[in-house]
């Protein structure tokens, strides 16, 4: 895991001040190496923090065999020996590292190598005779990378602060700070940051870019596959032991390591499965970073025990932190700045500190159960896609056995049927709510707004549930922040569930089976059984990461309120109760949720100068 930055323009002088400004800021994404190329129309800046390869022979810019090209590059390549081996069986390698399997592979391939490709990425490649850049990032987008064109050079960063000059007054996106503001939705809206004039390079994609052109014209090589529901298999036994083995390959894949490697263990499905796959098949020592908000009625601390107790005989190292530690005064400021961007709520700042507890345990890369929900189907939107696909199959016996079993309530049997009969009203109503959510917001800011760059989709096809959860409301955020916080502290964030692979099997599954006896993501628990306690196994509420943000308000209702004092973000009616409300300490959750996303964009736009 490392920082890459890159100028592209025709002032050398210009572009070796952005390559060293931008090694600075980018220092706590890779503490162990840093380097810099700078010729008349690029800068290629890198910091490393060595996983693979610790010598210098893993060090970047990194100079292809035949001199013509120059690598940075930012993640993973779990398969690279196995892409040694197939394409370049004959080549003699100077070390082991990724870097140097990739640019030679790419001297023979170039773009075509991005399909063999199994990992996360974001690098970027300069060609010396054809003078341009060639861009790419992973199919999930795991690997962050921003352009910003700027005097007619454009600027490349895996991070923001780079992008931004030292004493520059900053513009937001209207569209992305009310879409948060109502609905805490955000990274789901494609390019578009928070910031006007800061674009994301889109994930699965690639481009070649020259300096005097205008846009990137960029290519997708992967996406999610749509596979035509007569064609998909039931879930047997052989689709089960398929499943099986492409989960196992994956999450025994991300283990490639020089350094030790430890994951992040909440009780949950997802990362439970992990550790006990890595206690059946890995014989090194695994730490565990676990953190609950303890004798809350969300505590896990029973089911991670469980965990730990089936896995006894495993070279287990447990470390534990307590939640109600967290204040959002003392912590708030530090990952906003952290995050460059207002995020969901005080969990973020939980699992940032599981990436410190990580570090000072000097362990550098950390695997994680995100990206199952997504896959499976595991949130209650995506569930309700499942259930309505259970309507239209006639299958009720199954739907309402499911539905009970969930305990989801007449609400929710309202809009599965909605779905499954009527999507064009349950459209219409869902896009109404969503817009009725924005009448709190100021004036001001709702008159900006550009509804064309918002992407709502249909529920009545199962597969825009899927996309819309891979590429719009979950995923982009979930590996935001996981990204920021483990690079704000030095450690690598491994996702084994947002293998390509896993996703491409998936979509050859039928979507019914999805659901059974209550229990979401029943296909992964069944093909995953042996690996999980029974408690866990069986669980079927969706607590998520919690964290009480409530009473940290209610705690800290002084400091919040002096935050928020002068902000005209939300109308002044819509304040004013908010304000009554926490004097009061009543406020409900979705009230809670409000103040701290006015809190979040308020620190926000201090912290990044930001015109408002």
């Amino acid at each position: 895991m490392c920082g890459i930055a890159c100028y592209l323009g025709n002032n050398k002088e210009e572009g070796l001040k952005f390559g060293i400004n931008a090694r600075s800021l980018l220092q706590h994404r890779g503490p162990d190496d840093n380097g810099i190329f700078n010729s008349d129309n690029v800068t290629l800046a890198h910091t490393r923090l060595s996983i693979l390869e610790l010598s210098d022979l893993g060090h970047q810019p990194m100079s292809s065999n035949c001199g013509r090209y120059i690598i940075i590059y930012n993640g993973e390549i779990y398969n690279h020996l196995e892409l040694r081996k197939k394409y370049l069986p004959n080549h003699h390698f100077k070390g082991h590292s990724d870097t140097e399997t990739l640019i030679e592979l790419f001297c023979i391939q170039k773009e075509k190598m991005l399909a063999e490709m199994v990992g996360m990425w974001a690098l970027i490649i300069w060609d010396k005779e054809e003078k341009k850049i060639f861009i790419s990032r992973d199919r999930f987008g795991q690997k962050p990378l921003y352009v910003r064109q700027l005097n007619k050079s454009w600027l490349l960063s895996s991070e923001i602060k780079p992008l931004l000059g030292k004493n520059e007054c900053n513009d937001y996106d209207p569209t992305a700070l009310v879409e948060y503001l109502a609905l805490g939705n955000y990274g789901h809206l494609g390019v578009h940051t928070f910031f006007s004039n800061i674009n994301q390079f889109p994930p699965g994609s690639y481009a070649w870019l020259l300096c005097d052109e205008q846009s990137i014209h960029d290519t997708k090589y992967w996406t999610l596959p749509d596979i035509p529901e007569k064609d998909k298999l039931p879930f047997n036994s052989n689709v089960q032991k398929g499943l099986h083995d492409c989960i196992v390959e994956a999450i025994l894949s991300q283990t490639l390591s020089d350094v030790p490697i430890g994951i992040t263990l909440s009780g949950g499905i997802d990362s439970s499965i992990i550790a006990g796959i890595l206690t059946t098949y890995y014989d090194k020592g695994i730490n565990i970073f676990t953190a609950q908000s303890l004798e809350s009625k969300y505590d896990e601390t029973r089911y991670v025990d469980d965990v730990i107790k089936m896995n006894a005989n495993s070279n287990f190292i447990v470390h534990r932190k307590n939640l109600n530690e967290l204040s959002i005064k003392d912590s708030l400021e530090k990952y906003i700045e952290i995050q460059e961007e207002p995020f969901g709520d005080p969990s973020i700042i939980a699992h940032g500190f599981l990436m410190k507890m990580a570090a000072d345990a000097g362990v550098k890369v950390i695997l994680n159960g995100q990206g199952a929900d997504e896959l499976f189907f595991g949130y209650n939107n995506m569930a309700q896609a499942t259930l309505s696909k259970q309507l239209k199959s006639f299958e009720f016996n199954r739907f309402f056995q499911n539905l009970n079993a969930m305990k989801l309530g007449k609400k929710y049997l309202l809009r599965a049927l909605l779905e499954s009969f009527l999507p064009g009203l349950e459209y219409n109503l869902r896009t109404k709510s969503r817009i009725n959510r924005r009448n709190v917001i100021n004036s001001n800011i709702l008159s900006k707004v550009d509804n064309s760059i918002i992407s709502l989709r249909k529920y009545n096809n199962v597969y825009n549930v899927w996309l819309e959860s891979i590429y719009g409301v979950h995923i982009p955020h979930l590996v935001h922040y996981d990204d920021r916080n483990g690079m704000a502290e030095s450690v690598e964030g491994r996702m084994p569930f947002l293998d390509h692979r896993i996703a491409e099997y998936v979509a050859t599954i039928r979507n019914n089976d999805f659901i059974k006896n209550g229990l979401r993501k029943y296909i992964l628990r069944e093909s995953c059984k042996q690996y999980i306690p029974e408690k866990v196994y069986n669980r079927t509420d969706k607590i998520g990461f919690y964290t009480p943000l409530i009473s940290m308000i209610n705690k800290e209702k002084s400091w919040v309120i002096s935050k928020l004092q002068n902000n005209d973000l939300f109308k002044k009616e819509h304040t004013k109760e908010l304000f009554d409300k926490m004097q009061l300490s009543t406020l409900n959750t979705n009230e809670a949720l409000h103040i701290w996303r006015c809190l979040s964009v308020v620190i926000w736009m201090n912290e990044f100068k930001i015109n408002h």
